[in-house]
């Protein structure tokens, strides 16, 4: 399979905020759901390296970089306002 990874981290850091929220619920503090945040955009980056082809470190961490700033961005303008109960 040949996926770009930065498009692939992109299309998952759309759908992050949605996985979080559904990981933590709205108990637990910002930084404790931050920190699951850059876990899954981890994961993401990783499995998007795998799927482009391009296992290194560059690719790696620019797919996490990617993922996680999407995500917050999605989050803080989409998502924010519809997760405010």
């Amino acid at each position: 399979m040949n996926l770009q990874p930065e498009w692939f981290a992109g299309l998952v850091g759309v759908i992050t905020p949605l996985v979080v929220k559904f990981i933590t619920g709205s108990s637990l503090e910002r930084k404790w759901k931050s920190l699951i945040a850059i876990l899954v955009s981890a994961v993401v980056g990783f499995a998007s390296a795998i799927l482009s082809g391009k296992f290194n470190a560059n690719t790696i961490l620019q797919s996490i970089a990617v993922c996680f700033s999407i995500s917050q961005i999605f989050y803080d303008q989409v998502f924010k306002d519809l997760f405010i109960k």
